[in-house]
């Protein structure tokens, strides 16, 4: 049935004049590159939406992968200057031998009270700080007891002091700085609202230039 449309189209086109044949010629040309102008646009602006919606879960695991390595050089940092401060050597088994019941404690209870979630990684500074501050009244006791239970004795009443207040200074101090130091607002907005006031960096104007090359 198509081909003879196509075919009786073809023959009122040949009877049509000269003239008139050009311009339908002319205007058949201009529609395929009107249509292939479209199609293109359509691709380029599908790549910037891939861009665009990859970046959320990009950026969410960068700022995990920051909390996780923050918390752990805060508490080897604790080890170390307690050690320092006893005349101790500072080699890394030495250290390690001090903090791994504390980065056991902490990493297990985040886990459990989500020290990873939403509002330990978003950029208000009140919610972080709520969350870090219950991860580490879980953390610490577990840290105080698997370092018992690995020594065979309790430790003194002022180790447990100390350990206490120096790891509630670092660990929830530069959580909440951190979130104090990111852009304000972003997690508030909504989805819409955020690709609007969204902020482009290097790596996402490269993967935009690839995407728009591929495509064009």
């Amino acid at each position: 049935m198509r081909i003879l449309k196509a075919k009786a189209a073809s023959i009122r086109e040949e009877s049509q004049p000269k003239g008139v044949r050009l311009q339908l010629l002319k205007a058949k040309k201009l529609g395929q590159q009107l249509e292939r102008i479209e199609r293109l646009g359509d691709e380029a602006w599908a790549g910037v939406a891939a861009v665009d919606r990859g970046d959320d879960s990009v950026g969410l695991l960068g700022r995990k992968a920051l909390l996780v390595g923050g918390d752990a050089l805060a508490l080897l940092a604790f080890a170390a200057v307690g050690r320092r401060n006893h005349g101790e050597s500072l080699n890394i088994g030495s250290i390690f031998s001090v903090a791994w019941p504390f980065l056991a404690g902490w990493y297990g209870s985040a886990s459990l009270l989500g020290g990873y979630s939403a509002p330990a990684t978003g950029s208000r500074a009140r919610p972080a700080a709520l969350v870090a501050l219950k991860t580490w009244a879980l953390a610490l006791p577990v840290a105080i007891g698997l370092r018992s239970v690995s020594r065979g004795y309790i430790p003194d009443k002022a180790f447990i002091i100390v350990s206490l207040a120096v790891t509630a200074f670092m660990l929830i101090g530069w959580r909440t700085g951190l979130a104090a130091l990111t852009k304000s607002g972003h997690a508030s907005q909504d989805p819409a609202a955020q690709r609007r006031n969204k902020k482009g960096n290097p790596l996402e104007f490269l993967q935009l230039l690839t995407s728009l090359t591929k495509r064009w």
